[in-house]
């Protein structure tokens, strides 16, 4: 083999050995980019039908001590009338890719404003499975933990 094609066969080579790191990259943005508008989609938009669509058949809810599926959890969204008002900052720590399949731990600090409870500061970790349906991200489960505050 001559020197030239050694040298374009090697660089062809390293170019598709990085590819699945830019997929992974692209995938972590969309998988965090979903997480976010997935909250928009329940606590802002408060919109059932969307947020069902977001989630898998088998989805779950671990929140509380308690274990909720979709129809559970659609249960607790709030109504138009609580005036709920809410501001979500996601702190992404990890996520992680495997083919169909995304896991992602991050913490997340709430401020609410509602009719019923007044105003106040929450904080979260929180893990989320996701599991692409074609070229969409949906929810299998997502464990929450409120944090203490100190």
């Amino acid at each position: 083999m001559k020197r030239r094609d050694f040298i374009a066969v090697s660089g062809i080579v390293a170019a598709v050995a990085c590819v699945p790191d830019v997929f992974a990259a692209d995938d972590a943005t969309s998988v965090k980019q979903f997480i976010e508008d997935w909250y928009s989609t329940f606590y802002i938009k408060q919109d059932k039908q969307k947020y069902r669509a977001m989630l898998t058949e088998d989805y779950l809810l671990l929140e509380n001590g308690e274990i909720f599926d979709a129809e559970g959890d659609i249960a607790l969204m709030p109504r138009p009338e609580d005036e709920y008002k809410r501001t979500d900052v996601f702190d992404f720590r990890s996520v992680k890719i495997q083919r169909d399949l995304a896991y992602a731990i991050y913490f997340l600090k709430t401020d609410i404003n509602d009719k019923a409870k007044g105003q106040r500061h929450v904080e979260f970790l929180e893990s989320a499975i996701l599991r692409r349906n074609g070229n969409n991200w949906r929810v299998a489960l997502l464990h929450s933990t409120r944090l203490a505050k100190a």
